[in-house]
């Protein structure tokens, strides 16, 4: 059997097993499991106003706390309080999208992303990995560490698949060495065929912005194992080309206590 009709077959039998999860935006609503639900979490006292310098009613902006990410707390153990508290959160629009409200927010540092559909951009300010790792990466070493990652997150010729095989277009960022671990931030899509959960073809592009958090194996040039993933955005929608990227220090490392915060003037280029 030729090895595309491998692929497509492969994929189409996925897609059978796991209709919820590559339903799309038509059929799973963007915020219905990635991010939290206000209505479960715990009252606490913080909040985040953000105040960009343009309208923007399309923008999904997204907070990030860095003290319970996947890379940090594991999930074993937890309840699913917990693990629902400990998700992303999706802002609140205002002000035809000028104003980005958070509520209910616990006291952490939080990165933000801030997508837009409409004008296929991102920004954000996200660190991928703790910076007390980072102390003695050398450049060459560094460089070797990225090279590697890239060939395992990719697509690959060698087997069918790879890592999260059902996507057919990858494109990563940035990537953030520590020592033997990474963190990588990616865009993924999938430009072939996919299937609602009513079995019907979908006929838009199913979009994924992910932070994946990888370590290097012990058995030299076994590649880069993948130790979690956090999906920070997921859509089916028309475009079939990347967003265009920009990392904006402005969104990084916002620190919320137990009272309002605001961060005004903030400019998306």
């Amino acid at each position: 059997m030729p090895k595309r009709l491998i692929c497509n077959t492969f994929a189409l039998i996925l897609l059978a097993g796991m209709p919820a999860l590559f339903a799309g935006g038509s059929v799973v609503p963007v915020g219905t499991y990635l991010y939290a639900d206000l209505e479960k979490v715990p009252d606490a006292g913080g909040s985040l106003e953000l105040r960009f310098t343009t309208s923007g009613p399309h923008r999904l902006v997204v907070a990030f706390g860095r003290k319970y990410r996947k890379d940090s707390k594991g999930r074993d153990g937890t309840t699913e309080a917990e693990r629902e508290a400990f998700k992303p959160r999706l802002a609140e629009l205002r002000e035809d999208g000028r104003c980005a409200f958070f509520a209910k927010l616990p006291p952490d540092y939080y990165d933000v992303m801030v997508i837009d559909a409409s004008t296929m951009t991102f920004h954000e300010g996200i660190s991928l990995i703790k910076k007390a790792l980072t102390e003695g990466v050398d450049s060459e070493r560094e460089k070797l560490f990225t090279d590697e990652i890239r060939k395992s997150l990719g697509l690959r010729d060698d087997r069918i698949g790879g890592w999260e095989g059902f996507f057919d277009n990858k494109q990563i960022e940035r990537i953030e060495v520590a020592d033997r671990r990474a963190g990588v931030l990616m865009q993924q899509m999938r430009l072939g065929t996919a299937l609602a959960e009513s079995g019907d073809v979908l006929k838009g592009c199913i979009h994924s912005l992910d932070v994946v958090w990888v370590e290097r194996a012990i058995v030299e040039g076994a590649g880069w194992q993948v130790i979690n993933r956090q999906q920070l955005y997921r859509d089916e929608i028309p475009a079939r080309t990347f967003f265009k990227h920009s990392q904006l220090p402005a969104l990084s490392g916002i620190r919320v206590g137990t009272r309002a915060k605001k961060v005004a003037d903030i400019a998306l280029p």
